[in-house]
Order: structure tokens, then C-alpha cells, then sequence
């Protein structure tokens, strides 16, 4: 089953699930014109998680014949469902207007970066931000074990506006689950790499934006910060 999506990279990990629940076989994957384009730089980023497992994968910017066209998928979204349930009323797998996709487990598998073992990885985009989210306090509680993966524009920022921590360079968005699956645990906000940890169902805790809480996946030891307020304990 063939299927074009224009997603970019954490909208086409929420996708996975339900490439999955069709039988999906082939992905081809194509820049939407109104949006910024995942050719080039992302779609490299991409690819060799995807391969990895096990999918046959390209981008393409031409039309193909395909079983299912997410194009328009955007047309479903809204700021309160997840991405996942957004792309499955797209595609009618749930009721359009207000069904929820049921997730059972884990979508994606990688093997651990070992190391990265004992460690917690950090992830902090400039995107979807919530101000009351406590980050000095979370990078005190974990301190020496926190582990940054992104850009370094990213961990820059990091660094001025939180503290010190040490920066886990990795080639792809391969390398980053890979990381996140080594870890004892995952930090971040809504981001492919927050969507990396939850494909993996791996512990975590998210900064979630108030105004757009569109990336939670609820499974054990998922916990979601809309409040400020965190039970470290329970970390």
C-alpha cells in the first residue's frame, strides 16, 4: 500500500502508527507548498530512521499512484488532538469530526546507544514553549546525567537561558532514538524528538505549550506539564 504524505518530521512519526494499522509499505514524501520544506536537510534527518524500520521510503515531488494521499491531512487539525488523531480522522480510520486512534504500544524499535546509558536526554526546540515550565528546576533535579541532543543553536540557547549541559551530537534522527532508547529517560517539548520518545514509548516529560497540547501520547511513565507544577518524585 503506497502512500504521499507531506508531513514534516514529528507529524510524520505521529503518522507511523496508522501507516502501520493499513499495512503501509511504501512512504513517499513530498514538500506541501505552504508549508516549509522537508526536502533537503530534513528528509535526510528522516530517512534513516525510517528505513531502519523497515520501510520503503523516498521523496518525491511528483505525482504517483498511490492507495492513500495525506496531502490535505492538515484540513483535520486542531490545536487539542493529538497529530496522530488528527492524520487518522484524515484518513477516516476513526469517526472524522471526533474519533480518537487507540495506540497499543510502541511503534518504533531501535537498538540502544550504549552510550548514552544511565543518561537523561534533553531536547528543547524554540517551537511550542510553555512559560510556567519549571526548566531550571528539571535540569537541577537530573544534573550531571542530563544529556542535550539537537542543533546547536538550540543547546546554545539552552545554555544561556537554563544552564549548563553537556550537548550528545548524533547524525540523524536515527542517532536521536537510538540515544533516547540508551537513556534512562527523555526531557523535552513538542518536537520530532519528543514524538521520537513516544514512538518508543520510553519514560518522559514533556513541556507542554497551553495553547497547543497537539503532541500527547498517553502510555506509562508519560507525564505532561501544562501547569508548572511536577511531582519529582515520581520522575
Amino acid at each position: 500500500m503506497k502512500v504521499i504524505h507531506t508531513g514534516h518530521i514529528g507529524d510524520i512519526i505521529a503518522f507511523l502508527p496508522l501507516f502501520k494499522a493499513i499495512g503501509g509499505d511504501k512512504l513517499i514524501i513530498r514538500d506541501d507548498p505552504g508549508m516549509e520544506p522537508m526536502s533537503g536537510f530534513k528528509y535526510q534527518m528522516l530517512e534513516p530512521l525510517l528505513k531502519n524500520q523497515g520501510i520503503d521510503v523516498e521523496f518525491n515531488p511528483y505525482p504517483n499512484v498511490v492507495t492513500i494521499d495525506m496531502v490535505n491531512w492538515r484540513g483535520y487539525y486542531q490545536n487539542d488532538i493529538s497529530l496522530t488523531d488528527t492524520q487518522a480522522r484524515a484518513m477516516c480510520l476513526v469517526d472524522p469530526h471526533q474519533g480518537f486512534f487507540e495506540i497499543k504500544g510502541p511503534w518504533l524499535e531501535v537498538d540502544p546507544d550504549p552510550l548514552t546509558k544511565d543518561r537523561v536526554i534533553f531536547n528543547r526546540t524554540p517551537r511550542y514553549r510553555n512559560p510556567t515550565f519549571p526548566w531550571c528546576s528539571v535540569h537541577k533535579h537530573f544534573g550531571d546525567r542530563a544529556l542535550f541532543v539537537g542543533t546547536k543553536e538550540e543547546h546554545d540557547l539552552y545554555r544561556d537561558q537554563v544552564g549548563e549541559i553537556e550537548r550528545y551530537e548524533v547524525p540523524d534522527c536515527l542517532g536521536v532514538a537510538r540515544a533516547i532508547k540508551g537513556s534512562d529517560y527523555f526531557v523535552g517539548n513538542q518536537s520530532s524528538s519528543f514524538w521520537i520518545a513516544a514512538g518508543l514509548h520510553h519514560p518522559l516529560l514533556q513541556e507542554t505549550c497551553p495553547g497547543c497540547p497537539n503532541s500527547i501520547i498517553k502510555f506509562e511513565r508519560a507525564t505532561y506539564c501544562l501547569d508548572g507544577n511536577i511531582d519529582f518524585d515520581s520522575l
